[in-house]
């Protein structure tokens, strides 16, 4: 089957990509891998404070609202739709079909580098859900970062009666108003052995790890479009160095990554094509 555009990823990037791409007239098709529409956003309890004029929202109530936004103007939506390659001729592959479609959008988004852990009862990779599930009350718990999340996720332990311990192999790259939230939280700064197999850090040991090494971009395969950061690289229209293969969001790391920013980058993606489109 043939499509005008083909958006992977049903993200706040590649749903709003497909609202509007839908309401431009043009015939679009949106792949979601998993099971539920909203990327990131589906893995958070928590209300989301930066949406300018949605309060009082979780991440999840906010992507079940993009969802629901998709569906009712007739967005076409594939859960459970993961792209196995996209070839030559935009031959975009799932695990039931081979679709095509003269412009591709990859939405994938980014997701929490492991760090070579493995999840599990007592080990959390990333922020949200992963967290959330650890039982940290009365524990000692390490959390193995330095980023904004480290910190954000050390307060949560802390919040919930955990003991907890910051490692950061280099000064924390952390916003200087989460790392004042816990200031007495012990922060090991410099190289460190964390070991999974024990639950240790240099030797000492912990009860459970929270792994918050940021985030890494997801690229189907078949599409040569990274740039050196690992993300991938777009000009100022969202289009990448392959013509007619567009991407939007946080996959490209293009600008400050949050829901506000991606839903945006999908907006000017699909006005973009629909600008090609009508020639």
């Amino acid at each position: 089957m043939q499509y005008d555009v083909i958006i992977i990823g049903a993200g706040p990037a590649g749903l709003s990509c497909a609202i509007w791409l839908k309401q431009l007239g043009v015939e679009a098709l949106l792949l979601e891998a998993s099971g539920i529409a909203g990327g990131l956003q589906t893995r958070s309890p928590y209300e989301n404070l930066w949406i300018p004029g949605v309060q009082g929202k979780t991440g999840q109530q906010v992507a079940a609202s993009l969802a629901r936004h998709a569906a009712d103007v007739g967005a076409k939506l594939r859960i459970n739709a993961p792209v196995l390659s996209v070839a030559e001729g935009f031959a975009v592959t799932t695990p039931q079909e081979v679709l095509s479609a003269r412009f591709v959008v990859v939405a994938t988004g980014s997701t929490p580098r492991t760090g070579g852990f493995t999840p599990s009862v007592n080990l959390a990779i990333g922020p949200g859900e992963p967290m959330e599930a650890l039982d940290v009350a009365g524990r000692q718990v390490a959390i193995l970062g330095g980023g904004d999340n480290a910190f954000d996720q050390a307060k949560f332990v802390q919040d919930r009666g955990g003991q907890v311990t910051v490692f950061s192999r280099g000064e924390p790259r952390a916003q200087k108003l989460l790392q004042d939230r816990v200031r007495d939280v012990p922060v090991v700064i410099g190289p460190y052995d964390a070991r999974q197999d024990d639950m240790t850090v240099n030797g000492q040991g912990f009860d459970a790890f929270g792994v918050q090494y940021g985030f890494e971009a997801v690229v189907p395969a078949g599409l040569d479009i990274r740039g050196g950061d690992g993300y991938v690289t777009v000009d100022r229209f969202g289009e990448t160095r392959v013509p007619g293969v567009f991407a939007c969001g946080e996959v490209t790391d293009f600008w400050h990554p949050c829901v506000t920013t991606s839903a945006a980058h999908g907006v000017q993606v699909a006005k973009q094509i629909s600008k090609r489109l009508l020639g």
